[in-house]
């Protein structure tokens, strides 16, 4: 099984993305793109409201002295004021460090990746595929900014290969292809004793 390293198709694209954002992406492709549909239903309804402006946030003005935003917040903030973006030409998506994103009409949606060596407990699948979608629909929001540089790729290449990234100290996360839209998954020493 010939394996591609994500860091270094990363480093050959040239973005700013973390290679984890890649590897859940592959994992979770059919997922990721229901959410976009779903977001152009008219009849689609957020449950937590977003916007733009954190300044309504409490939780953000909790962290304030930290520094820091909220989780979403934090998101917003990367794919608003982001410089070296991927996009999919495939699939039409933008990914920005831990971010996958998308207009989808007036709205934009958000599925932040974290990363799988934030698992505490039993290792299961559902824990690797961790996604985390937001969907923002705010007026001041009308389009994505004009990025400084957008590093062009296509999914589909990847979808058909062994995709290796760092997982932890032990492992390495491999992607393991089975169809346009899903694959599998499984992890090898990262060291032969």
């Amino acid at each position: 099984m010939k394996q591609v390293s994500v860091e270094k198709f990363i480093e050959k694209l040239g973005a700013d993305v973390y290679p984890i954002t890649i590897v859940k992406f592959l994992l979770n492709k059919k997922r990721i793109l229901s959410y976009f549909s779903k977001a152009a239903d008219n009849n689609f309804e957020i449950r937590v409201k977003y916007t733009v402006n954190n300044s309504d946030c409490s939780i953000c003005a909790e962290k304030a002295a930290e520094g820091i935003l909220c989780r979403q917040h934090t998101s917003i903030d990367r794919v608003l004021n982001g410089r070296n973006v991927a996009y999919d030409l495939d699939t039409e998506v933008y990914f920005y460090r831990n971010e996958i994103y998308r207009m989808v009409g007036k709205r934009l949606v958000i599925v932040y990746c974290p990363h799988p060596k934030l698992i505490t407990g039993e290792m299961t699948d559902s824990k690797v595929r961790k996604i985390n979608p937001i969907t923002i629909e705010d007026p001041t929001l009308v389009e994505l900014p004009d990025y400084e540089k957008i590093c062009e790729f296509i999914s589909t290449d990847l979808m058909e290969q062994y995709m290796r990234c760092w997982f932890n100290k032990e492992f390495s996360l491999v992607t393991v292809p089975e169809d346009r839209y899903s694959q599998n998954w499984c992890l090898v020493p990262n060291k032969i004793i």
